[in-house]
């Protein structure tokens, strides 16, 4: 779901992918972060809702573009899984009326206590048992007014003037339309959405379009279908006077092709606006296909349905949209993968759905355009991260749907969490490849935080404990200062660099622990430096043998791979370059595949091998002059070799393993 109120100055086309480009800003209500306690909520409004386990829905409803009446009827076939079952509960608003309702095609009484409805089962099922389920019901409810506000609105579009009926049940709101289990885990495994409507309207929803059947009295009933498993806050319907405008798209590397539809308002002027965005969501599909896996949904199709919403939302399979540009379209799209077809466990997670969409965004930038816009665009999301000092990836108060997608945290502090977590990644295949196991092994199901630490953990052979408890349920972010200096006499160039940080939220986190990122600029190259950094202040001395170029400047996270601010970076000639190993010592080969050879360390000097988080992982004193070092089982990857003589003086040198 993206909630997009601004489009910004920053508007280009490329003319052979017709991609449009609006860079967007949120204008979600920043609540205040709770710090001291959790306030979650369940999305079941009754324990009992968990006794059973449901297999299929099929919804069958009468709705129209002018008001939000709806009348029908919603069928289930369902398992139970607790060890007994009394009762059959669901949850609907007690505005909308129910006519009857069946449980194995026989009819029961009910009880409806607010939202929750109760209904007596004549004989307790046990575990196992396969049930069936028909609530026929109808009601207006009252229209929202877009976000969060009503699961069903009917609006007008302020740009188009079309008429829209439409659902929008995300987080708490599909029993304000439909009867249902409003559980994140209970993925309903297939469902159907038929939606009869007067024949000057179509009715879009997810899945295929079976057929179109008329009916007496000018209706037609659109029957959608889909075999893919579903969450309740996924299923749609949105009626309009709608042109259908489809087309197919390729995969690379294959025959296959697949459909895609988009309901657009039967307006003159608006789909020649919007026509090129369009045509350029099968680029999308193919670009996010190659990175995270085939769309997940490719036996069906991917497509719109037109809304007046001031952003879009992620219905499965046909995402409800207010416009298209190509961030938005292609935040939607990332859904498929991170929200629809992998979903949050729960709401404290929703960064799962919305970091990932909104880090697809800058993916896509990088693909369609220059690398200077992406960097200007990673650069805005980090600004946005630090407009203010606290607050934690992780919901904290899931009672809050401002909060739950609230734009700074769980979208954009989301996004670059992922930035982080690509940099930390040995080398960037590990973390598409991590990425990959990670939906895998999730498919169709519910995902944690914890879930895709795992998985990350598992591809980087690293663990990531720290990260997660810093960046995603800590608060903050690092400004960072340097000092630096070089001696240069003859053809000796010893540096030394002296790193502080200061953390936004100290009580949260006092130190960021991650490589830092120097870029040292000299006439005769550039050189980029990884440093361990975990503490409020740190320095590094470089021997004779290491620089061999006049450094000019000092630049920290030259490529904007960390969320953090950066203070003075300063020559300061009264910097002593000190304790430097007395030592040549010579290290080949490097970068290595199998090991590295250490030449001429005196007796009795102490080696230690870390990675670029500060993991020791191995560590000598020397017993000759000669030391061989492992790299065989280690990841591809920059490490850190620190040595220390007996006289305690220390260097810190960069070695790579191929």
């Amino acid at each position: 779901m993206k909630r997009a109120f601004h489009l910004l100055s920053l508007l280009l086309t490329i003319i052979v992918l017709h991609i449009s480009f609006h860079a967007t800003s949120y204008a979600c209500q920043q609540a205040t972060t709770k710090t001291n306690k959790k306030l979650l909520k369940t999305t079941i409004a009754d324990a009992r809702e968990d006794y059973y386990d449901l297999k299929y829905t099929k919804l069958s409803i009468a709705m129209n573009n002018t008001n939000t009446n709806i009348a029908g009827s919603v069928d289930y076939n369902a398992v139970v899984s607790n060890a007994l079952m009394n009762e059959y509960v669901f949850e609907l608003m007690s505005t909308l009326q129910i006519d009857s309702i069946f449980v194995n095609n026989q009819l029961c009484t009910y009880t409806r206590n607010g939202n929750v409805v109760s209904v007596p089962l004549s004989s307790a099922l046990t575990a196992g048992t396969f049930f069936t389920t028909k609530i026929v019901y109808h009601g207006a409810p009252t229209s929202g007014t877009g976000f969060f506000s009503a699961g069903i609105n009917t609006i007008a579009s302020p740009s188009w003037g079309n008429k829209v009926t439409y659902t929008m049940s995300a987080s708490y709101h599909g029993f304000e339309w439909f009867p249902c289990k409003q559980s994140l885990k209970d993925k309903i495994d297939s469902s159907s959405v038929w939606i009869i409507v007067p024949d000057t309207l179509k009715a879009g929803s997810n899945g295929l379009l079976n057929k179109v059947t008329s009916l007496p009295n000018n209706l037609k009933r659109y029957e959608w279908s889909t075999k893919y498993p579903i969450d309740y806050y996924l299923i749609s319907a949105s009626v309009a006077n709608y042109v259908d405008y489809s087309y197919y798209m390729h995969f690379d590397n294959s025959t296959d092709s697949m459909l895609i539809q988009n309901y657009v308002y039967n307006n003159p002027a608006t789909l020649p606006n919007f026509k090129a965005v369009i045509d350029s969501t099968g680029l999308m599909i193919n670009q996010l296909s190659n990175l995270f896996g085939r769309y997940p949904f490719s036996q069906e199709k991917y497509g719109h349905c037109m809304a007046p919403l001031s952003g879009g939302m992620e219905h499965q399979t046909m995402t409800t949209l207010g416009f298209f540009s190509g961030t938005l379209v292609v935040h939607e799209l990332g859904h498929q993968w991170f929200g629809d077809y992998v979903t949050c466990d729960n709401w404290g997670d929703i960064w799962l759905n919305e970091g990932f969409a909104s880090y697809v965004e800058q993916l896509f930038v990088n693909k369609f355009y220059t690398p200077a816009i992406a960097f200007n665009y990673r650069t805005a999301v980090h600004n946005r991260v630090m407009q203010q000092a606290g607050g934690t990836v992780f919901c904290n108060d899931t009672t809050d749907e401002n909060r739950i997608y609230d734009s700074r945290l769980t979208y954009d502090k989301g996004a670059a969490v992922l930035h982080m977590l690509r940099y930390l990644a040995p080398k960037d295949s590990l973390f598409f490849a991590g990425i990959k196991n990670y939906l895998s092994a999730h498919a169709f199901s519910t995902a944690t935080t914890g879930d895709l630490k795992a998985a990350l953990s598992t591809a980087y052979q690293k663990n990531l404990d720290t990260f997660f408890n810093q960046w995603v349920y800590g608060e903050g972010y690092p400004t960072y200062s340097a000092e630096w200096n070089q001696q240069i006499n003859g053809s000796n160039y010893d540096f030394v660099i002296k790193l502080n940080q200061t953390t936004s939220m100290p009580s949260s986190v006092a130190a960021f622990n991650l490589p830092l990122p120097v870029l040292l600029r000299s006439p005769q190259g550039d050189t980029l430096l990884y440093l361990p950094f975990n503490t409020a202040t740190a320095t590094y001395n470089w021997p004779t043998n290491t620089f061999t170029k006049t450094i000019s400047s000092v630049e920290i996270d030259p490529s904007n791979w960390i969320v953090n601010k950066t203070g003075p970076i300063i020559k300061n000639t009264a910097l002593a370059i000190s304790n430097l190993v007395n030592q040549t010592l010579q290290i080949v080969p490097n970068p290595t595949k199998d090991f590295w050879q250490i030449s001429h360390v005196s007796v009795g000097t102490q080696l230690q091998l870390t990675d670029l988080n500060g993991k020791l992982l191995w560590n000598e004193i020397a017993t000759s002059e000669e030391i061989q070092i492992p790299a065989k089982n280690l990841v591809p990857g920059m490490y850190v070799l620190t040595v220390r003589d007996a006289n305690a003086s220390q260097q810190s040198i960069q070695i790579v393993k191929e």
